[in-house]
């Protein structure tokens, strides 16, 4: 058996360990992409639970900046790919929720829904949760 050899090799085929492997090889380095999963994916995969398939992996892309934003850094990555926006069929993302037993906080690009899902849902927590807000925007 002959011994191969690599200028890098790459632990795990997960969208990071891709995007390296993708690299490397563009500045033509000999990689090779290490995955103990029979898929490549990573966490970006999915399995069968009574005969339904369920997806674990990406299935929002929040602060997605707009196309023309070229300096995004979405558009930055997709750049330095070569990987077409189209191929990605991405969509504008409405908002996403996070589900509590008594309580239900919407989120969107941008803070504003979440600030004010956060009143209705928690209205003492109102004066608090803004200084958070505030806190994190600094």
């Amino acid at each position: 058996m002959s011994a191969e050899r690599y200028d890098a090799i790459v632990i795990g085929a997960g969208f990071s360990g891709l995007a390296a492997g993708i690299r490397l090889a563009q500045f033509e380095r000999k990689v090779v992409v290490l995955e103990r999963h029979a898929l490549v994916g990573g966490l970006n995969s999915f399995y069968k639970r009574a005969g339904r398939r369920l997806d674990t992996g990406l299935h929002a892309l929040t602060n997605a900046a707009p196309r023309s934003d070229k300096s995004a850094p979405l558009a930055k990555l997709l750049r330095q790919l070569r990987i077409d926006r189209d191929e990605l069929c991405l969509r504008e993302q409405t908002f996403s929720e996070i589900v509590f037993p008594s309580a239900r906080l919407e989120f969107a690009n941008g803070g504003a829904r979440l600030c004010e899902s956060v009143e209705r849902a928690f209205p003492a927590e109102r004066t608090r949760f803004a200084a958070l807000v505030g806190d994190v925007r600094r």
